[in-house]
């Protein structure tokens, strides 16, 4: 799983009790032509929209909770508005995809589990009982849209760090938002962080793996260079160093790319082929 992650710079959540269409935007009892028009201002901005909602359904006639979330490490932020009108969420987009906002809006985590079983059904059978498990937790935990990955299922997102993981089973994610809220990533669930490519969140937990680092940010990938043979070099920051990651990316076996759609496909595989010590920690 790990290096899995779909890259996402900015996110907009939208409470919408549901039910949920196949077409989140279009088909989820929002106007549908504001919905259209939200889903290509969301496109052109570099935005993922996402509805949520909780297990008991809220009543959203006096208004709407939206979240605006720029993931990241230091410089993530999240934010909660009340919308009364849905006409605001055009405007909200915008907002959502600047990325300097006052660090006195970030809020504590929240925790998404995808249940969009028009989607995938897999999304909604293995959810669900998750979601059921974890409860409310003050408003931090929300059934979610599609939120990439569905052979994975059960998905969750970690807001705003960014954190993926997959294979979620109700006892693993008790571990997961405990660990988290100690500052800890579960290696044995985890994707890699929406914020770093694909390759680089490979890196990023070889390394982990390796070195048994948990703490959500004592690896920080850097950048990657390509080889002349074809493989990349991935640097990546520790507490104590630097170190270089050879990675191998290949294309995998046809295999079903959703897990109940049927859909078949070749996805890019990156291996590990070596690990160095570079770099301490004085001559970064």
């Amino acid at each position: 799983m790990a290096g899995t992650a779909p890259e996402v710079r900015a996110w907009l959540l939208i409470e919408q009790p549901g039910p949920w269409g196949r077409d989140r935007l279009r088909q989820s009892r929002l106007d549908p032509i504001l919905g259209d028009t939200l889903a290509g201002r969301c496109a052109d901005a570099g935005v993922r929209p996402v509805l949520i909602r909780t297990r008991a359904r809220r009543d959203i006639s006096t208004g709407r909770h939206v979240y605006l979330v720029r993931p990241g490490r230091s410089d993530a932020w999240m934010k909660r508005e009340l919308v009364r009108d849905d006409g605001e969420l055009l405007d909200l987009v915008s907002e959502t995809a600047v990325p300097e906002v006052n660090p006195s809006t970030v809020h504590p985590s929240l925790f998404l589990v995808c249940t969009h079983g028009k989607k995938d059904a897999c999304c909604a059978a293995f959810g669900r009982p998750v979601v059921a498990g974890l409860g409310d937790r003050g408003s931090r935990v929300w059934e979610s849209t599609h939120v990439g990955g569905d052979r994975f299922a059960a998905t969750m997102v970690c807001l705003p760090s960014g954190i993926y993981y997959g294979r979620v089973t109700a006892e693993a994610a008790e571990h997961i938002v405990a660990e988290h809220d100690r500052g800890r990533i579960v290696l044995g669930h985890y994707r890699g962080r929406c914020i770093d490519p694909p390759l680089l969140q490979f890196a990023d937990y070889s390394v982990r793996a390796d070195r048994d680092l948990v703490g959500i940010d004592d690896v920080v990938p850097l950048s990657a260079t390509t080889r002349d043979d074809g493989d990349s070099d991935v640097l990546v920051a520790l507490p104590d160093g630097v170190v270089r990651v050879r990675v191998r990316t290949e294309s995998a076996a046809p295999r079903l790319t959703a897990c109940s759609a049927g859909v078949v496909g070749n996805p890019e595989h990156h291996r590990l082929v070596e690990m160095t010590d570079v770099a301490p920690a004085d001559g970064r």
